[in-house]
């Protein structure tokens, strides 16, 4: 069949999008009709299902183990602890029951949803006393960490990936004793760096690659003692070092100002950051290729319309958070092994499944939650293969024929993911905030959920600009301080209003004779997304005079920075 590219109106924001034929190609494959979504609204719908960084402390449903759970007791009834989920003892078929013709299925979905218990958290691998992470797999010692694979002594970062002896990072691989990088890669004792790989005892860089000791500089390549991008003999670089006293909180927040000035205003920006990629359109794309309209995807190929995706994924479309997966559709978390899944909610290794929540190593399963090891299930029942393939053409006939339509009017058939009013999570509480951050009004306006943070009357011992200015100055004891954060509660941030420092904190800060912070982690994850491009595309001319070069790239036409093609990035700066 011959497929041709189609204009369709967004039933969410209105706006018309076009379904293309690689598009049309892919659904009709895996046999799903297109979306009646754009693709921003479509993400936006998946992350809504994507809480990493709200936690809070609950008692496991079986055994009352104390947990840190991303499920609010408001909104999600019964979380169990891992032992008990992965207990022989669960039976998550009690929960089932036979379909109902007469029923909407997205009410009795939701009804399975809320009658069965989830796993306290996204968890996979060996942990380490890391309980207070999520999205975590194989770790030793981190610490209020998200997307974390494989890391050892990590804090107060996101979006992680092998690395060790770092902290308030944000989407870094391979990094070493490194603070306050955001989009790096093999760094090493490197602090303040931007969109710069294998770099070496730097501060304030950004777009450096192959830098030892520089500072304050952007577009360096194979670089030493530069300061201000002026080369400079080693002992002229360390007495400029001394000058800026890093090891002071003052000198930090001085020397920030005029990094902020050097990233905006005198750097050159490269349309995207794509490496070692073929055909790749959108951005933070490294080993890859036929990547389109898709953001942090790494070793993979054939992605579309996803965030984050790793090892090897391949043949995806509509992923928020995916790994070692293939012909996956319209899902979140779903990976590991999973195979031609489509609307499914963290399963892991399942194949064929639709329409599920976290099922573990499953297949031909439509509708169900919790199961492990189980195949031709609906609604968590058993069912023979014959039977459930009937079943299953049956429910999507009725899909269609009752569909769920919500408070706003948004029809939902079969090809739809869960709506939005289904979430166990707020707006704001998710990844949908962080990169698509709204106000709670606006968000009620178009129907998503809000989460209402309860307040927090704090016994608060100290002001953070009262901590020592100079970490020399810092003994244990700030350890018992309650801190006032400055964003004072401000919910644009997820503030916190107060914290605590940790042990290891202060060691790090120690080690690298670097101030203490003076916010509260949440609120220097916002600062850290501000260096961090758009996850949206803009057609574009390239701003070097008399280049006529055009390029699809997440800088704003509205903002400030010099964005040169990649013909023209490369004959400035390499």
């Amino acid at each position: 069949m011959e497929y041709q590219s189609e204009n369709r109106n967004c039933q969410n924001c209105k706006k018309d999008f076009i379904i293309e034929i690689d598009d049309f190609s892919f659904y009709e494959k895996i046999k799903v009709p297109p979306p009646t979504f754009c693709p921003e609204c479509r993400m936006i719908r998946r992350m809504i299902w994507r809480n990493c960084r709200s936690l809070f402390k609950r008692e496991c449903g079986n055994c009352n183990k104390s947990v840190i759970s991303m499920y609010s007791p408001l909104r999600t009834g019964i979380v169990y602890c891992t032992d008990c989920w992965n207990s022989d003892e669960r039976n998550p078929f009690n929960d089932g029951f036979d379909y109902d013709f007469s029923n909407n299925f997205f009410i009795q979905l939701k009804k399975l949803r809320e009658k069965s218990p989830v796993l306290f958290a996204h968890h996979t691998g060996t942990l380490i006393r890391s309980e207070f992470t999520n999205y975590s797999l194989d770790n030793k010692d981190c610490y209020l960490s998200y997307s974390v694979i494989n890391c050892e002594n990590v804090l107060y970062s996101e979006v992680v990936d092998n690395c060790k002896n770092t902290q308030d990072c944000y989407a870094v691989q391979k990094v070493d004793g490194c603070s306050y990088n955001i989009d790096c890669e093999a760094n090493y004792n490197t602090h303040h760096a931007v969109k710069s790989r294998n770099c070496i005892d730097s501060y304030f860089i950004y777009d450096c690659v192959n830098c030892q000791n520089c500072c304050l500089s952007s577009n360096l390549r194979n670089q030493k003692y530069v300061f201000k991008n002026k080369k400079l003999s080693k002992e002229e670089y360390e007495k400029e070092i001394e000058n800026l006293k890093l090891n002071t909180y003052t000198g930090i927040e001085n020397t920030q100002k005029e990094f902020d000035n050097i990233f905006t205003n005198k750097s050159i920006h490269r349309f995207a950051q794509i490496y070692n990629s073929q055909n790749a359109k959108g951005d933070y794309i490294g080993n890859s290729k036929n990547i389109y309209n898709s953001f942090d995807v790494q070793n993979s190929e054939n992605i579309y319309y996803t965030v984050r995706a790793i090892a090897n994924s391949k043949d995806c479309y509509d992923n928020q958070g995916i790994a070692v997966g293939e012909l996956i559709y319209e899902s979140i978390a779903t990976s590991f092994g999973s195979y031609k899944d489509s609307f499914t909610y963290i399963c892991v290794g399942s194949k064929e499944c639709e329409y599920s929540f976290m099922c573990k190593s499953c297949s031909h399963c439509f509708g169900c939650f919790g199961l492990k090891n189980n195949q031709y299930c609906i609604f968590n029942k058993q069912y023979k293969k014959d039977e459930y393939f009937i079943l299953v053409d049956k429910i999507k006939k009725h899909m269609d024929e009752m569909p769920y339509i919500d408070d706003k009017g948004r029809i939902y058939k079969y090809g739809e993911l869960f709506p939005f009013d289904m979430s166990p999570f707020g707006y704001n509480e998710t990844n949908a905030h962080d990169n698509l951050p709204i106000k709670k009004e606006f968000a009620i306006e178009k129907g998503y959920p809000w989460m209402e943070r309860e307040e927090k009357n704090y016994n608060i011992s100290i002001k953070s600009f009262s901590l020592p200015d100079s970490i020399k100055d810092c003994d244990d004891s700030v350890l018992n301080e309650i801190i006032a954060c400055p964003n004072n509660g401000n919910q644009d941030f997820q503030c916190t209003t107060a914290y605590r420092l940790t042990q290891a904190e202060l060691n790090f800060c120690r080690q690298k004779n670097l101030p203490l912070p003076r916010y509260c982690p949440n609120c220097r994850h916002y600062k850290r997304l501000t260096y961090r491009n758009h996850i949206k595309l803009w057609r574009r001319s390239c701003m070097k005079e008399g280049c006529k070069n055009e390029f699809d790239t997440t800088y704003s036409p509205d903002e400030p920075y010099k964005v040169y093609c990649e013909k023209c990035y490369q004959d400035e700066v390499c």
